[in-house]
Parts: structure tokens; C-alpha cells; sequence
């Protein structure tokens, strides 16, 4: 085997950054550049290995020696990350905000960050374009992997080293099996944890113990480099968000990966020839801290400007970022890789110690609460998240093994129920009002939800949320209704456009969703308005047939910004958040055309009435976020308390008419 420096692995760790960087600076053409990730994930299983059984076959394998490598090569570079980002938070984030980064900072410090920000994907998950520690995710699942990985090559390699080739292939296959299963079920859970990525490390592995035949020609190492090349870079041009990924997908850069490093064994394949050019062996020199450092400074200049960057500001942020990572790879990283600069008694005493007062750091941050009057700021806005207006007892997602939907009682609580409201997340966004509204009439009601599921009967959500399907919800809240005829009355509510239009909006994260019919009624090739149409007429009837008043709540203005920190840092630098990034009434108007179209629909055909909370929130043609620097919403799309209490006069003409009915 020859561990002899190869430029064109430098050149492939530059193809990698550079589509990470391109990919979260929101470069268009770069879509499917977070394959990046998985390319460094073979890249490093193959030299880490290679070291190891070098170490292994002539009996000078250690596991301090191994351990103090992984210190001089991560610790460094991420520390001073780590620095930067405390300083950088302690400024910009609110106190919410910033106690969530306390939290992160611990988790990244004991390198458990993938475990942190795989916990907290969930539904109202904060938009990871304020996770300045986010990618480190990353670097948690190689040092999980590396913890036990030196240790089972050694006993491989001592008592069973004729069935290594095997107990590694099949490892790697079991890991590979289970990615693709939980992929498809669970995809932010296979992305995130270290046993369903362990297979991309372990590609790179038994490449480097030589399971592979050697190559027979310069003939087949060109044409094998090339098939590695097009693996590799393809899906960096082809993949979205949207893509299932990891699973299947992720097998084609990964074995692109490894079939560039097994074609490159020479140095003179095309590939590794072209991979060897100095600019690109620049970056991949430069490469670990550049993938350090790119994503907090996009994320925090971003977030300080709020709205997206123009091209020549973009691209001033990458020179600027690449500027950087060169400076923290010469001062930083390099000379850290010497047992010059330091012996390795003091190597692990600055490891130990850096990670120790990162860990102090984190806890302080994260116990004070974010320091809500550090620097003489005051937090902005109420945090919601903690709320018991939020209604988090009632999500049917929320709960274990539900059979049935899990009602809250809102509005007059001494009075029988006479009304229901259900569907999504949005339902808790209008929670406070109904409560207000229908309290203040003396008629009380039932509440509902489950998060991602609107109320669209028989048409199932993609991606999948929760444990209980939407299709389950809905034909829950229907056998509600049949036991409990007193409930005369059913509203319901949900983020109705993005399943109109099948696309998030503006800077909104995560995949677009869509639908298919659980029924198969609906044509093959049928639109997501088609769907739309047809689910919500299925849940019309079904809920007119028993004899029940609906009522349909109109969507609220999306904003496509998490609305608290725009609105946070805006105030801080003198900016007006609704001049910054309220949407006007006409961008509204376009944007739920459709939605509104349908709506009227349903209006004339069934007699319904329809609520529009929204006509509170947009005046003067615009549609606002804030008022008196008091946040409207809590997110992106959900309304906040005060959000709520402001629309409630919305729902006082329903109430006042079921209070009259009532008597």
C-alpha cells in the first residue's frame, strides 16, 4: 500500500468543500452540493485506515498516539471556530436564540452535535440558517465512529485478520441496509446518526486495505477515475432538497469517492492528474478549516442582513471566507500538527482544557437563559416555545401509541361543548384567539391538531411527520365528530397554501411537500391544486353529512423569514421589520390566489363560511410582521401570542352566532 502524499486526494477534498460552500451560500446550480459531506466521510475512512493498519501490520499501533493525531488535527481549527461563534452570538442573537447556541456549544464540545440537532428536528425546530454550529454534525459522527473504530480493526486484525474483508464488508452492508430503510422512513434521523453513516467511512476503509483487485492499465484507471469523476460531481448539480437522501442516493458520490481514490493509487490517471492542479490542491489543503468557518460567516452575515445577498456581496462573502480558512490553516491548524510546537503531554492538556471552558461556556449560556439583559439588550419578544397557549398536550404527534385524537378544552370551560377546531400546526397558532373569542361569548370548544397534517381527507403528506399518519388524524377527528353530536359546529384550520402550491416560501428551509391519494382516485399525473381540491371536498361532505356548520379559517400571511430574530436584529440596527420583510397585500394576494379561488368555491357550492384573520394583519397594503417592535408571528408562518390576541375579533361574528344558537 503506498501512504505517499497524494495531491489528487487534496484535490478531491477541494471538489467537496467547494460544493458545500457553494451549496450553503444558496447558489442555485450547486442544489445537491451537501454531498460534499459524504465524499470527506470516505476520503477520511480511507486514510484513517490506511494509518491504522500501516500502525497494525508492523506492531506499533497505540491508541494514545491515534487519539493525539485526531487532536492535532480537529481541536485546533475548531476551538477557535468555537471562539469566534460565542463572540459572534453574544451580539447578534437574542436571549432565546442565544441560550439555544449555549445548548449547541456543549453538545459540540463532546462531540455529540449530530445526536443536539437531530433531537431538536422537530416540527417547530428553529431554521437552521441560525444554528451557527449546525455542520458540525459532521465532525460528531466521524469522532463517534473513531471512538470505537481503531479498537475493532485491532481485534480484527489480531484474531480474525482472515475474515476481515468479511466482517467489514458486512458491517458496511448491515449500516448501508439500515440507512436506506430508515431514509425512507425517518430521513433527519439517517442523515444525522453515526451507525447509519458508518457505511460511507467504512467504503473508504476497505478500499484502503486493498480489497479491491490492483488495476491492470493506465486504460482502466482513466476510465475508472472518469465513472468516479461523473459519480461524484453529477449529483452535485442534479440533487435537491427534495432529494431522498442519505439511503440510495447517497451511494453514487460515495462510490464515486472511492472509485476516484482507487483509479488515483498511481498519480497518473487523468483524474488524479486534473485533481492534482495547484488552485484545487490549495483548497483541499485548507479544506477542514474552510468547512469550518464557511458556514458561521454565511450564516451570520446573512442573518444580519435578513434579506438575501446580491451576487457581487455573495461573492465578496466567499473570498472573504476561503481568505480566512487560509489564515486559520496556516496560524491555526499547521502548526498544531507539530510535536515542535507542542509535546504530547501538552497537546491533550490543551484539548482537555479547550473543550473544558467551551463546556463551561455553553452551560453558562445556556443556564442564565441567553443573558436577557447582557450588553443592556432586552429580549424582544415572549418566548412561545414554553407557552402553554402552544397547547402541546393536544398534538396528537406528540403522544405515544394514540388511538384517538386528544382534545383541549378552550373558550367558557363551565359550558358543554358546541365546537371544534382541527387540523395543523396552525390550529395552536389561533389557539389564544378562539379562546379569547369564544370566552368572551360563553361558548366553549374543542381544540385538536396534529403537526404537518392538513385537514385533507385520505390524501397522505410527503415527506412523512409524526408517528400517526395524516390519514389516521383525519379519520380520527371524524370519529370525534360521530360520538359527539352536541358538537354542532367544526372550524378548520391549516397552512392550506403550501399544499396548494406544493412549495415552501421565499427563505424558508426544507423540502417542498406534496401529496398523493391514499384512494387512488385522483389521475397519475394530477397537480397538487388538483389534489388539494379534492381532499378538502372529501373532508367538506364527510363533515356536512353529519349534519355539522363548517367553517374554514383563510390562510394567514407566510413571511419566509423567521420573523423574532429578523425582527431582533433589525431593531438593534435601526431597521423597521416590516419595511425589511413584510410581504405587501399584493404578494399575499398572489401568493393564495389559488387557495383563495377554491375557497370561494367551496363557498358557493356547500354555503360554508369562511373566517380571515388575515385582513387584521395586512392594513395599508402591507402585511405586517411586527407592531410597535412586538413580533406578530413565532416563526416563519405561526403566529405568536400577541399575533394571536391581535386577530381575535376575527372569530367574534362565529362565536356570537353560536352563542345565540346555544340559547
Amino acid at each position: 500500500m503506498n501512504l505517499s502524499y497524494r495531491k489528487d486526494i487534496d484535490g478531491l477534498r477541494a471538489i467537496s468543500v467547494l460544493a458545500v460552500l457553494f451549496n450553503h451560500a444558496g447558489i442555485g446550480w450547486f442544489s445537491g452540493g451537501y454531498i460534499g459531506v459524504d465524499i470527506f466521510f470516505v476520503i477520511s475512512g480511507y486514510l484513517i485506515t490506511s494509518i491504522i493498519y500501516r500502525e497494525i501490520q508492523s506492531n506499533q499501533f497505540s491508541l494514545i498516539r491515534f487519539y493525539e493525531r485526531r487532536i492535532r488535527r480537529i481541536l485546533s481549527a475548531l476551538l477557535g471556530v468555537l471562539v469566534f461563534t460565542v463572540a459572534a452570538c453574544a451580539v447578534l442573537y437574542n436571549a432565546e436564540k442565544f441560550k439555544d447556541f449555549g445548548k449547541s456549544v456543549i453538545a459540540t464540545a463532546l462531540f455529540v452535535s449530530n445526536i443536539n440537532f437531530w433531537k431538536e428536528a422537530g416540527y417547530f425546530d428553529g431554521p437552521s440558517q441560525l444554528k451557527p454550529l449546525l455542520h458540525t454534525w459532521s465532525l460528531a459522527v466521524e469522532e463517534q465512529f473513531y471512538i470505537f473504530y481503531p479498537l475493532f480493526m485491532f481485534v480484527i486484525y489480531r484474531y480474525a485478520r482472515k475474515l476481515a474483508p468479511f466482517i467489514l464488508t458486512g458491517t458496511a452492508i448491515l449500516s448501508f441496509g439500515f440507512a436506506v430503510h430508515t431514509t425512507l422512513n425517518n430521513p433527519s434521523t439517517a442523515f444525522y446518526l453515526s451507525h447509519l453513516r458508518a457505511w460511507e467511512l467504512l467504503i473508504g476503509g476497505m478500499l484502503a486495505l486493498n480489497f479491491c483487485p490492483a488495476l491492470l492499465g493506465r486504460k482502466y484507471s482513466n476510465l475508472i477515475g472518469l465513472a468516479g469523476l461523473a459519480l461524484t460531481t453529477v449529483p452535485i448539480f442534479l440533487y435537491t432538497e427534495s432529494t431522498t437522501f442519505p439511503g440510495l442516493a447517497a451511494l453514487a458520490p460515495v462510490l464515486g469517492a472511492a472509485l476516484i481514490l482507487f483509479s488515483g493509487t498511481d498519480g497518473k490517471s487523468l483524474v488524479a492528474r486534473f485533481l492534482s492542479i495547484s488552485p484545487l490542491v490549495f483548497i483541499g489543503q485548507i479544506s477542514y478549516s474552510l468547512y469550518l468557518w464557511h458556514w458561521p460567516l454565511i450564516i451570520f452575515v446573512k442573518y444580519y442582513m435578513i434579506t438575501p445577498m446580491m451576487p457581487v456581496e455573495l461573492g465578496l462573502l466567499i473570498v472573504l471566507t476561503i481568505l480566512i480558512s487560509a489564515l486559520s490553516w496556516r496560524f491555526v491548524e499547521t502548526p498544531f500538527r507539530s510535536k515542535q510546537f507542542l509535546s504530547t503531554r501538552q497537546i491533550f492538556a490543551f484539548g482537555v482544557s479547550g473543550m473544558m471552558l467551551m463546556l463551561m461556556a455553553g452551560g453558562t449560556i445556556f443556564y442564565y437563559q441567553g443573558f436577557p439583559e447582557r450588553l443592556g439588550l432586552k429580549a424582544l419578544a415572549k418566548d412561545d416555545k414554553k407557552d402553554t397557549w402552544l397547547f402541546e398536550e393536544c398534538n396528537i404527534n406528540s403522544a405515544d401509541n394514540v388511538k384517538a385524537i386528544i382534545p383541549c378544552k378552550v373558550g367558557d370551560k363551565t359550558q358543554t361543548p358546541s365546537f371544534i377546531i382541527l387540523g395543523d400546526s396552525h390550529v395552536p397558532t389561533y389557539g389564544k384567539a378562539v379562546h379569547y373569542s369564544a370566552a368572551k361569548n360563553g361558548v366553549s370548544g374543542i381544540l385538536t391538531y396534529a403537526n404537518g397534517c392538513p385537514t385533507l381527507l385520505d390524501m397522505v403528506r410527503h415527506p412523512a411527520y409524526g408517528d400517526v399518519s395524516c390519514v389516521e388524524y383525519n379519520h380520527m377527528a371524524l370519529s370525534y365528530l360521530k360520538e359527539h353530536p352536541e358538537i354542532h359546529t367544526t372550524i378548520l384550520a391549516s397552512r392550506w397554501t403550501i399544499w396548494v402550491e406544493g412549495t415552501l416560501y421565499k427563505q424558508e428551509g426544507g423540502k417542498n411537500p406534496y401529496l398523493t391519494d391514499a384512494l387512488n382516485e385522483a389521475p397519475a399525473n394530477a397537480s397538487e391544486e388538483y389534489l388539494f381540491t379534492l381532499g378538502l371536498e372529501r373532508t367538506i361532505k364527510a363533515i356536512l353529512e353529519l349534519d355539522r356548520n363548517l367553517i374554514l379559517v383563510a390562510p394567514l400571511p407566510e413571511i419566509g423569514y423567521d420573523v423574532p430574530s429578523a425582527n431582533f436584529i433589525a431593531s438593534q440596527t435601526g431597521r423597521d421589520i416590516n419595511k425589511v420583510i413584510a410581504p405587501s397585500l399584493e404578494e399575499f394576494s398572489i401568493r393564495n390566489k389559488k387557495t383563495f379561488a377554491i375557497f370561494n368555491s367551496f363557498k358557493e357550492k356547500y354555503g360554508i363560511q369562511i373566517i380571515e384573520p388575515w385582513k387584521i394583519l395586512c392594513v395599508k397594503e402591507q402585511c405586517r410582521v411586527a407592531i410597535d417592535g412586538t413580533s406578530l408571528y413565532r416563526d416563519d408562518d405561526h403566529l405568536s401570542i400577541f399575533g394571536s390576541e391581535l386577530i381575535a375579533p376575527s372569530f367574534d361574528p362565529l362565536f356570537e352566532t353560536i352563542k345565540q344558537a346555544n340559547k
